[in-house]
């Protein structure tokens, strides 16, 4: 793991909140770190006579948090809590705000109390593969040992909030020692902390990087990639594709934008021999689950999959669970596609996907180390149950959330373009004009250049407009022709009714 501190950079930044933004986003900016919407980083600093604890807040991404992504509370208000037997997140939610010093500052993060009660003014938080790796195995606290010695103590899993803030304030009063630097989480990630800013980054660094020696020494870092590259897909192939984001929307209950990745690493770990076996354990924390559901797909038998989910949900979800996530898949993975991917919109997609790659290492290091081994279905739901419901959130907010939308001449039609986009759809904008392709840059928006006319150049478009979102449920156009083109696609729709 690179060490990416400079003495120069550092220098630059005017105090401690802004130097600790600066190391949050040297975090941030390591994919290997951390995973969608994670990790979290914390500063204690001295104001008007008392200690405030600066958290990063919830809903910020590592990689770009500035000074503002940080909660302030007062330390005095939320270490105590430790003390309670008991606490629910809404509970602590609530002790939260009360403790903010500054009550348009963002929501402080879930794991509040857990930077509170360690006795170091800098603490990070991340998610790093080789970790998860090394300690997700049948055997892994040995395994962590192995690795870090007497640098970390271990933290069995625990749900996060309370619950895990209480086991670590447990574990650390009784094993730290002089030589503590860091603490691992199994199946949740790592911390490590240190009197400056310099010291807690580097210590992270050093400590992802001994789990990455560990791993190396072991045989079990390099990923065979022996597979070469996905073809073209046909028009057919891309029908069949639209199809399977036709039956994975309605297994969902709504529609979802559906993505397909055909890189190497996808079709490799797609093609495994063991896949069956490997890929149906779980995920490398609970928290995946959220965004990728428990297990992926295999293969496109969409009613196979949500029969089996079903069964998953019914034996292992609490009586009085006020709601359960529906039993589609998010997470595809197809011999010959890669790896397909589903979300409420295209970042949502994307996000999953980014998730499932991290997944996909850490499953292959951890079964080349051992044996891959994942948190009991029971844990694993807990995490759904109380992570999700963002889905039906963005349904409420968005009234064409899921869709697709193809919108011809976009560059004389901006203005539908983004009213499309405002009300939460994918969209495709096709334009004669290149500079269509730079029109929008966020991942919800395709800009596609080519002549509607041209056969060769719309199946091309309409296979990356497939590729990109899985489909086309609107089309706005006067040119018969791309009409004709697109009706294969639209007969395909989640949200076309049948005729």
């Amino acid at each position: 793991m690179k060490n990416l501190w400079n003495d120069g950079e550092a220098a630059g930044f005017k105090n401690d909140l802004a130097l600790r933004a600066y190391t949050s986003r040297l975090l941030g900016g390591e994919k290997a770190l951390v995973m969608y919407g994670g990790g979290n980083t914390s500063v204690k600093l001295q104001e008007n006579d008392e200690t405030i604890l600066y958290v990063k807040g919830s809903g910020s991404d590592l990689a770009h948090v500035t000074e503002k992504d940080f909660s302030p509370v007062r330390l005095a208000a939320v270490r105590p809590l430790i003390q309670r037997d008991a606490m629910s997140n809404a509970e602590m939610g609530v002790h939260f705000r009360v403790a903010l010093t500054n009550p348009q500052a963002p929501r402080p993060s879930i794991e509040t109390i857990l930077h509170a009660i360690l006795p170091f003014k800098w603490v990070e938080h991340t998610h790093a593969d080789a970790v998860l790796a090394v300690a997700n195995t049948d055997h892994g606290e040995r395994h962590v040992r192995a690795a870090f010695g007497d640098a970390v103590v271990i933290v069995s899993y625990r749900h996060s909030g309370f619950e895990l803030a209480k086991a670590c304030h447990d574990v650390f009063s009784r094993e730290t020692t002089a030589k503590t630097i860091g603490m691992v989480l199994m199946h949740h990630g790592i911390l490590a902390f240190g009197s400056s800013a310099r010291e807690s980054y580097e210590r992270m660094i050093a400590l992802v990087t001994r789990a990455e020696d560990y791993l190396k020494s072991c045989g079990a870092w390099d990923i065979p990639l022996r597979f070469p590259s996905a073809q073209a897909a046909s028009s057919q192939e891309m029908l069949t594709l639209a199809a399977l984001r036709r039956d994975i929307s309605h297994a969902a209950g709504f529609p979802l934008v559906m993505t397909l990745s055909s890189d190497l690493m996808s079709l490799a770990y797609s093609r495994r021999p063991d896949l069956e076996s490997l890929s149906q354990r779980g995920p490398a924390t609970p928290q995946h689950a959220v965004f990728t559901k428990r297990v992926p797909m295999l293969g496109r038998d969409v009613a196979a999959f949500t029969a089996a989910y079903r069964r998953y949900l019914a034996e292992n979800a609490p009586q009085r669970a006020e709601r359960l996530p529906d039993a589609a898949p998010r997470i595809v993975l197809d011999p010959e596609w890669g790896l397909i991917s589903a979300g409420i919109t295209a970042s949502y997609a994307d996000a999953a996907a980014e998730i499932y790659r991290h997944s996909m290492k850490i499953q292959s290091r951890a079964e080349a180390l051992e044996a891959y081994a994942s948190l009991p279905p029971r844990d694993v739901l807990a995490a759904e149950i109380e992570y999700g419901g963002f889905e039906q959130t963005m349904r409420n907010q968005y009234v064409l959330a899921g869709q697709v939308a193809l919108v011809d001449r976009a560059l004389n039609h901006q203005a539908k373009v983004a009213e499309l986009l405002a009300k939460g759809a994918a969209v495709i904008g096709l334009d004669s004009d290149p500079a269509v392709k730079a029109l929008h840059t966020q991942p919800e928006f395709l800009g596609l250049c080519g002549d509607p006319d041209d056969p060769a150049e719309m199946e091309a478009a309409l296979e990356q407009s497939v590729r990109r979102f899985g489909g086309i449920d609107l089309l706005i156009t006067d040119n018969p022709t791309l009409a004709a083109a697109c009706e294969p696609l639209l007969q395909l729709s989640p949200v076309r009714k049948p005729q």
